[in-house]
């Protein structure tokens, strides 16, 4: 379940009509508003991809002018989390124990970005 809190900004003139869409709204409730452009929403939603539907439909409500996210909790984050937790220590990988000679690294910034200009100029 993941939980956000958003600041509505909304075009004084439609501020009634966004404020009764929001309202009447099961995938959102009003926390509070200033009673001209600003409203906190809440919404709640299963995960995240959900959660970001929600946030597009209220973009979408006529005389939204944007929408904020200042506050979210992710219970797929904090279960990511405490699985980090349980693990014993630090993978070796990332151990400064590791001798320098067993780290390999593939990459080349330099080769990286001139294949990329290359394929720019094709």
């Amino acid at each position: 379940m993941n939980v956000s809190g958003l600041v509505v900004r909304v075009n004084p003139e439609r501020f009634a009509q966004v404020l009764e869409v929001l309202e009447a709204a099961p995938w959102a409730e009003v926390y509070t508003h200033d009673g001209e452009s600003k409203l906190v929403v809440v919404i709640e939603a299963e995960d995240t991809a959900a959660e970001m539907a929600v946030y597009r439909t209220i973009e979408g409500v006529e005389g939204v002018l944007s929408v904020e996210l200042a506050y979210s909790y992710s219970e797929e984050l904090e279960n990511a989390r405490d699985e980090l937790e349980v693990q014993d220590g630090v993978p070796e990988v990332l151990s400064d124990e590791v001798p320098a000679d067993r780290v390999r690294y593939g990459g080349d910034v330099r080769t990286l970005l001139k294949e990329h200009l290359e394929k720019l100029q094709d």
